[in-house]
């Protein structure tokens, strides 16, 4: 599992910890309700996220097009009118899921220096 320790960020640290604490209880809808929380204030405080690529398999790809569509959707406005959110389609998610948005969310803060 990634270590969210290491997110400098305070806030979005303290959602980690919240994420990290409801895996371990067994609660995977809430960690990913918190999870989608955290990864939307990342896309809040620094909207040049919203932009950036990352090179998948050799390839250029919008780094939120990475996020995982299990369920809870990310809706991002290219043209930066409305405010990036999550739709959420499902109303229960599994463990499994909610470790994919975990492990991803920490990632992408780590690997932007968050």
């Amino acid at each position: 599992m990634a270590r969210h320790e290491q997110i400098k960020d305070e806030g979005l640290r303290a959602l980690m910890d919240e994420a990290h604490r409801q895996l371990r209880q067994g609660k995977a809808t809430d960690a990913v309700h918190t999870l989608s929380d955290a990864f939307v204030s990342m896309l809040r405080d620094h909207p040049e996220l919203v932009h950036t690529a990352t090179v998948v398999r050799g390839r250029k790809m919008p780094l939120v097009a990475r996020w995982p569509a299990y369920g809870a959707n990310l809706v991002v406005d290219p043209g930066g009118r409305d405010e990036p959110r999550i739709e959420y389609i499902r109303d229960r998610f599994a463990t499994s899921e909610a470790l994919t948005y975990y492990e991803f969310t920490v990632d992408t803060a780590l690997s932007q220096g968050l």
